[in-house]
């Protein structure tokens, strides 16, 4: 008997299951780009609804607390802006309150800046004595806050301390000579490490006195910057020779005659005139106080009582 010859799939067989088996991988291809597009389309919505997040939270209004180092107070002012009481009307400086002024009261001008390290040594020497001769009405005692530390120091305390002073004004006449001294006595070691919010918002103001509604008109005023454009404009006030309008002294920086730029340090442009750059700088009844009135060369006090201290003003002043 002879071999049966095995059977061949004619092609018309064969056509059919290739066709079959292609149009099953394209099934199977078509349903795992399915599956990576819905992945896909859960991505794109999980980090869309990210970023609105991310977007609404960075929203929020600043506070003194979000520019603390950031050089400068933010410009965004949510309440009006508000002078302190014992401010003048020219916005050069804060005259130290005082019942018992006399007519022939010498007038101090004193400028400071609450980061200047001398200025805390002229304060802490010589501040009980200045405000006794002004609470006894021997001269009007004027602090020129200033704020220019800013820049040289790279931080923004100078004007957040200035203003948070201010703001006391506002809040409770009476406390503002007390928190003008502690903000020197408290001045950091360290010169630019600046003040705290915390500090000037609430140690400070509590430790001299501030409470109940003056604590939270004063919180309030150093939340909203109430004091920003009244420190801004003693700046620059003091720092141009601006003429005083009550006529003596001449200048509201309390000289009588503006500075000479000769070597272009101030204002870039040399000859240009300039009024006070410096800290400490006072004036006396409109003429030049220089510290060495005050200090020997070796850096002791040359007055050691408000008695004392009036006669080299008085002398001063006559000079």
């Amino acid at each position: 008997m002879s071999a049966k010859k095995p059977t061949r799939p004619n092609r018309s067989s064969l056509s059919r299951r290739e066709a079959l088996r292609a149009q099953k991988l394209a099934e199977e291809r078509r349903k795992r780009r399915n599956r990576l597009l819905i992945v896909l389309a859960g991505v794109v919505i999980l980090a869309i609804v990210i970023t609105i997040v991310v977007v609404v939270v960075n929203r929020k209004t600043p506070t003194p607390a979000d520019t603390a180092n950031s050089g400068t107070p933010s410009p965004t002012v949510t309440t009006p802006q508000v002078n302190p009481p014992d401010g003048d009307a020219q916005r050069a400086w804060i005259t130290v309150p005082s019942a018992n002024t006399k007519q022939n009261a010498l007038i101090v001008d004193i400028h400071f800046d609450y980061q200047c390290p001398v200025c805390k040594t002229v304060e802490d020497t010589y501040a009980t004595m200045f405000e006794q001769l002004s609470d006894q009405g021997d001269i009007a005692l004027r602090y020129h806050t200033r704020t220019f530390l800013n820049i040289r120091l790279d931080n923004d305390s100078s004007t957040r301390s200035a203003m948070a002073a201010a703001c006391v004004d506002v809040a409770d006449t009476t406390k503002y000579v007390a928190y003008h001294n502690l903000l020197f006595t408290q001045q950091p070691i360290t010169e630019g490490q600046g003040f705290t919010d915390g500090q000037l918002r609430v140690d400070y103001p509590t430790a001299v006195g501030l409470t109940g509604d003056a604590l939270a008109t004063f919180q309030q005023c150093y939340d909203n910057q109430s004091t920003l454009q009244w420190i801004t404009d003693v700046e620059q006030n003091n720092l141009q020779p601006v003429p005083n309008k009550d006529g003596f002294p001449a200048y509201l920086f309390g000289g009588p005659t503006p500075s000479i730029d000769s070597n272009g340090q101030i204002t870039g442009t040399p000859g240009a005139q300039y009024g006070v750059a410096g800290t400490p700088t006072l004036f006396v009844q409109g003429k030049p106080f220089s510290t060495g009135l005050l200090f020997s060369s070796s850096g002791q006090p040359l007055a050691d009582s408000a008695d004392a201290l009036l006669a080299i003003l008085q002398q001063a002043a006559a000079s």
